[in-house]
């Protein structure tokens, strides 16, 4: 049957749709914070830029006097579209990712599909569509929805093509991963890692498909879409990166041990390292402050390292398992807004706002239930999946270990950077539910057996 020919997947679509419909409504016009709701503290480096590429043509950096680098281009290209279309930078940024967190129920009904049949399709697109995470950063001006659903097709064509090696798929899968590194730098790395894969898998016969071809289809059209932003940081602020949030990231990520060290909060400790940064800092070039920021953080670095090792499981598991309730329990107006300190840190493995009522409370057990069933659900179907598709599963496997790791690697480790992998466990959590109810159904006993 053809995926528009199933009417399950249609009931779950209509209903997720109605429920965004009813949520955004609410939020949108009845919400009593207005705009401020969708507003995250990483909103303005965001809006910023896009606003001054609609006013001068180029974008800045909201924290320096630069041309923008922290960020890349793809989310206020994004941002620059919507207002374009609609006039406004809120709102409807708020809408069109609540239609792509729609759409993003397609390519994982898709890939399930692929993977083990109509059934793990549909149980897979209900453990996507009820997916709190989701619905919250629909609402949020961030870059996780769209980089999800641009993660999300990258995955159904490079599935694809391990199934049946068309040159079609693996070059789109090829672009779909660059859009959307400019989209979240954080993929940045996952091209080298994809990359050996490929190569593997080609050259083991795993995939039938020359290994040159494979590598030409899939890196030089990575290489040529980011190598372009390479050049333009080279010829406008002589830096040649691709951004210097990883400079920026290595020397702010010791804040949560300066905090420990001088029992300060999270916040404090954050102003000390921006405080201890050189007079004038902001105007340096930047080549020169992403080399201060290197030069500073390595004595951090080996001053904390043992404190981050013996932290590291909780930030993992708060990736791994966080409810972003905060955020969730602030839109539906049921706390208080998340404070600077909750946005930014969640430094408490529980939230400390979900006491205050009982739909709060309510909200947060639902919100940590279907978690906690994905994940098992979506760890178990990655075993099962090993048993008939090894290059698919081992893939999907590494893919989800790569984000997950690279989320969980400082205090702020929470729930949202789950998101480029939370899809993947939902497929996978279709594949264990089939298996488990293939598994009860064989062992009823058949009402025309023999008494």
């Amino acid at each position: 049957m053809k995926w528009y020919k199933d009417q399950i997947f249609w009931y779950i679509f209509s209903a997720l749709a109605a429920v965004k419909l009813a949520a955004f409504i609410y939020i949108c016009f009845f919400h009593p914070a207005g705009e401020r709701v969708l507003a995250l503290p990483d909103s303005i480096s965001y809006v910023y830029p896009a606003q001054t590429f609609l006013q001068e043509g180029n974008m800045w950096e909201a924290v320096s006097v630069s041309p923008m680098l922290m960020r890349t281009p793809g989310y206020p290209l994004f941002l620059v579209l919507v207002q374009l279309l609609t006039g406004n930078m809120t709102w409807a940024v708020a809408l069109w990712q609540n239609i792509l967190s729609l759409f993003l129920l397609l390519p994982v009904y898709l890939t399930a599909h692929r993977l083990n049949g109509q059934s793990a399709a549909r149980w897979s697109t209900l453990f996507c569509a009820v997916s709190v995470l989701y619905f919250s950063l629909s609402f949020s001006v961030l870059t996780e929805t769209l980089c999800t659903f641009l993660l999300a097709w990258f995955i159904f064509f490079i599935v694809r093509f391990f199934q049946n090696p068309r040159t079609f798929d693996l070059l789109t899968s090829a672009l779909l991963l660059a859009c959307a590194v400019y989209v979240r730098p954080a993929v940045y790395y996952f091209i080298p890692v994809s990359s050996v894969i490929l190569i593997c898998f080609c050259a083991a016969k795993l995939i039938r498909f020359p290994v040159l071809k494979a590598m030409g289809l899939f890196l030089l059209p990575i290489i040529f879409c980011i190598g372009t932003w390479h050049i333009r940081n080279t010829l406008t602020t002589g830096f040649g990166g691709f951004t210097s949030v990883g400079a920026y990231n290595l020397y702010i990520w010791n804040e949560d041990y300066l905090a420990r060290k001088y029992s300060l909060k999270i916040s404090q400790a954050h102003e000390m390292m921006l405080a201890m940064l050189p007079p004038n800092f902001s105007a340096l070039p930047p080549a020169q402050q992403v080399k201060i920021y290197k030069i500073m953080a390595v004595p951090f670095i080996r001053e904390s390292f043992l404190y981050k090792l013996s932290r590291t499981p909780l930030w993992a598991g708060k990736t791994l398992l966080g409810t972003n309730f905060a955020h969730t329990a602030g839109l539906l107006n049921l706390t208080p807004l998340q404070t600077e300190e909750e946005a930014l840190n969640h430094t408490g493995t529980l939230p400390a706002a979900r006491n205050q009522s009982a739909a709060a409370q309510l909200l947060f057990w639902i919100s940590a239930a279907l978690v906690l069933s994905t994940v098992l659900a979506g760890t178990a179907g990655l075993w099962i999946l090993w048993k008939s598709k090894r290059a698919e599963a081992f893939f999907l496997t590494v893919y989800c270990l790569y984000f997950w790791g690279i989320g969980s690697v400082f205090s702020g480790a929470y729930a949202r950077f789950r998101a480029p992998f939370e899809f993947v466990l939902c497929i996978t959590a279709g594949v264990a539910v089939c298996a488990a109810a293939k598994a009860v159904k064989g062992r009823q006993p058949s009402c025309l057996s023999k008494k």
